[in-house]
């Protein structure tokens, strides 16, 4: 079993932090390519916002809970 961190008492496993914070990487930046006008010039948007998201949340994971 991997680390776990408690919030209010109860155990969560780490990644679910992590995979949290890397939505919400991939949300702002989808606000900011729609705000600075480079949506239409990225590849294809799923792709592009979930790799986004996945990559935050690995480094994320590999900084913070190195296993």
């Amino acid at each position: 079993m991997g680390p776990q961190i408690n919030i209010i008492g109860s155990f969560f496993p780490s990644w679910m932090l992590c995979a949290l914070i890397g939505i919400g990487a991939a949300l702002l930046g989808r606000w900011l390519f729609v705000r600075t006008g480079l949506h239409p010039y990225i590849g294809p948007p799923a792709l592009v916002y979930s790799s986004l998201g996945i990559l935050v949340t690995l480094v994320l994971w590999v900084t913070l809970f190195r296993g």
